[in-house]
Parts: structure tokens; C-alpha cells; sequence
């Protein structure tokens, strides 16, 4: 599968809610996500612009836990980049095997998501405490040739919002990281 997403930096959440109703988007739920990330020793994820991480969300008593790996990006002006996912039972033994592997858990994100669908895609508002609000446009497609065509439409969309700037194609890790290190100096 094939993630385009695409997000923006935002002031106001509140606003944000209501300009996605506006053109029609549905509120679906919100998440607590606790996003484990993983590095080796072998092949450092940050060089080769990917990532593998275990995302933990709270299901009532239990949690789901999702074993995802990040390709590196396919362009330069969006996130868009192959996504392999795959549910896990226990997320101990896949820590423990991942590790067993050569890789370490190397940093934790967490957020609150806020979930919208439009149409095709998923339209959410995410909260980090050390960054603040942003809002993403996500379309998942098996088909590498659609990428252009949808990265339009996604930039339509956010125009439909009144957002036309603070676009971002850092990850979250990427601007935490970012962030120790503006913190520290």
C-alpha cells in the first residue's frame, strides 16, 4: 500500500473541527496513540528515511498494537511512501523479537487523534503536547500511478479549509527530535 499524507500546522483545533464539517467531513472517533519507534544497529532508519514502529491505542481494558514499517518518502513536497501494517497480539514478544533482531526502541510519540472521514480519505486532528495541533489529509492507494492526482485533490481540500500554509513534511519523530535539539541550545 501507498500512503500520501499530507499535514499542516494549526493554531486553532477548534476551528479545524468545523471548517472539516463544513465541506462534509464526519467525526469517527478520537485515539490515544502511543507510537514505540524502533532503530537498529545495522541500518539506521534515519538515514535511509523509513521507519518501524509498534503504535499502542487503548481498546477499552486491552490495546490494540500495530506493527507498521515506513518506506522512504517518494517525493519532495509530501509524506507520500510505501506502508506495510500488520495487527499484533502481543506486543511484548514483538518487542522482544524485534529487539532480538538488532533493534531498540529509540523513541516514544504520543498523541491524541481526533479521526474524520471524507470521502475517500481521513481527515484527522492530532495533538502532541511538545508541538501542538496539526491536522493531516491521509489517502491509501495500491495504485503508484493515481499519487500526483491525489496529492492535488488533498491540497484542494485543504484549500476548501482555508489552509494554505504551515504545511509540514516532517514527521512527528522528525519535529520532536527537532525540537530537543532547538531546546537544548
Amino acid at each position: 500500500m501507498i500512503e500520501i499524507e499530507i499535514k499542516a500546522k494549526i493554531t486553532n483545533p477548534k476551528i479545524a473541527f468545523e471548517k472539516i464539517q463544513e465541506i462534509g467531513g464526519v467525526y469517527s472517533h478520537t485515539e490515544i496513540q502511543r507510537d514505540i519507534y524502533f532503530n537498529g544497529e545495522n541500518k539506521d532508519f534515519k538515514k535511509t528515511d523509513e521507519a518501524l514502529r509498534i503504535r499502542e491505542i487503548p481498546d477499552g481494558d486491552d490495546f490494540i498494537n500495530i506493527l507498521t514499517f515506513k518506506g522512504p518518502k517518494l517525493d519532495s513536497k509530501t509524506k507520500t511512501r510505501k506502508e506495510i501494517e500488520v495487527t499484533i497480539n502481543d506486543k511484548d514478544n514483538m518487542t522482544e523479537i524485534l529487539i532480538n533482531l538488532g533493534y531498540k526502541p529509540s523513541a516514544i510519540v504520543n498523541k491524541v487523534r481526533r479521526i474524520f472521514k471524507y470521502d475517500k480519505y481521513t481527515i484527522t486532528v492530532d495533538k502532541l503536547n511538545e508541538l501542538g495541533y496539526f491536522i493531516e489529509i491521509e489517502y491509501v492507494t495500491k495504485n503508484s500511478e493515481d499519487i500526483e492526482v491525489i496529492q492535488d485533490k488533498i491540497f484542494e481540500i485543504f484549500n476548501q479549509m482555508d489552509i494554505t500554509e504551515g504545511f509540514e513534511k516532517k514527521s512527528y519523530l522528525e519535529l520532536l527530535e527537532k525540537n530537543k535539539v532547538n531546546n537544548i541550545n
